[in-house]
């Protein structure tokens, strides 16, 4: 019953208050104001795991295996659906451990309530190829996230510490793999080391999961009442900084960015795009909206971002997000301090377009 209860703390730890949100603000656009086009002409398209998607938006992994968590999944599905992007179902890993078809449930009310979606599997590194085709099959997926959480397990009372053969198990399910995978952080962030090393396993695409949104490593700590210290429970790059970090590891290789970790702000999200990422998931804020406000305001709030990314794209000259991504942007402060330390080029962004 443990994991139960965590998948139920887990939950409650994000809906008691708005989630915390990704700092951009050392990345700045430079205003156009001879756009040139008209409004209505631009495209929120974006090309990734192999398919052209209506927008670069996506509902990242957030839960299953309970009763509270069938109907979060049941309502983030249908808002999926009404705004047409794919959505991650929470780790798996719960219902391959048990035989109870209400905890396997959880996670196919997803496939159920929208057949025709794009719907993402969801395991950890842990997994081999079995437990990956059991995770597909169960919500007959369209791709497969593994989910990269090293601290999150350290912290909790009943994880994990023994993480030998991590890179090998991803490229075993990779081989296997009959659809694009996914290798995603929960929100530690990526450094370009590891990026390169997970790009070499050959992998579809890699989710930054940076720092900046919900913090497990706090929500584990307050479960377990251990309390940590604060360069602990604040460990992590941020989402930006790991974005940029993936970015340098993956070089010239063709994998697609996601970008998450507190992303729920047009501006952030604008910038994420333009600095290269083909999808940004959200997963704190769309649950915090859906419990407090329902799910015809989370359908609203995902239409006011993607409005809100095409003003930002109008204003800075770009008709669709090739265009941005071709964009200058002015890197400033300790992120730009950041790159110059690790060898990255600031000045190549704002000279750019």
């Amino acid at each position: 019953m443990s994991r139960l209860n965590r998948k139920n703390d887990h939950l409650y730890g994000v809906i008691r208050k708005i989630p915390g949100r990704a700092d951009f603000s050392e990345i700045n656009f430079v205003h156009n104001c001879l756009p040139n086009f008209n409004f209505e002409t631009i495209s929120l398209e974006s090309e990734y795991l192999g398919r052209t998607h209506r927008s670069p938006l996506f509902i990242n992994a957030i839960t299953g295996g309970t009763e509270i968590a069938l109907r979060v999944n049941a309502a983030l599905s249908m808002a999926a659906k009404s705004c047409s992007i794919p959505m991650a179902v929470g780790s798996q890993m719960i219902a391959l451990e048990s035989k109870t078809l209400k905890i396997s449930r959880s996670f196919r009310i997803v496939r159920d309530l929208n057949p025709q979606g794009e719907i993402w599997a969801n395991i950890g590194s842990y997994a081999d190829p079995s437990m990956a085709s059991r995770a597909a099959k169960m919500i007959n997926a369209d791709a497969l996230q593994i989910h990269l959480n090293v601290p999150q397990e350290l912290i909790m009372r009943e994880g994990e510490s023994a993480f030998g053969g991590m890179v090998e198990r991803i490229r075993n399910i990779v081989e296997w793999s009959p659809m694009p995978v996914i290798a995603k952080e929960v929100g530690f962030g990526m450094a370009k080391e590891e990026a390169s090393l997970i790009a070499k396993c050959g992998v579809n695409g890699i989710d930054v999961g940076g720092k900046g949104g919900t913090n497990f490593a706090y929500l584990e700590s307050s479960r377990s009442g251990r309390k940590l210290s604060p360069e602990i429970a604040n460990w992590g790059l941020p989402t930006i900084i790991s974005l940029l970090e993936v970015s340098e590891g993956i070089g010239d290789r063709k994998i697609d960015i996601f970008v998450s970790g507190g992303m729920h702000n047009s501006s952030d999200i604008a910038k994420a795009l333009a600095l290269g990422a083909q999808a940004i998931g959200m997963a704190g804020m769309p649950l915090y909206i859906l419990a407090n406000y329902g799910q015809n305001a989370l359908v609203k709030w995902i239409n006011k971002i993607e409005h809100e990314i095409k003003l930002i794209m109008m204003m800075t000259g770009s008709k669709n997000l090739d265009q941005l991504r071709k964009k200058s942007l002015v890197i400033t402060g300790l992120t730009a301090e950041w790159m110059q330390r690790r060898g990255f080029e600031p000045n190549y962004y704002a000279q750019r377009g």
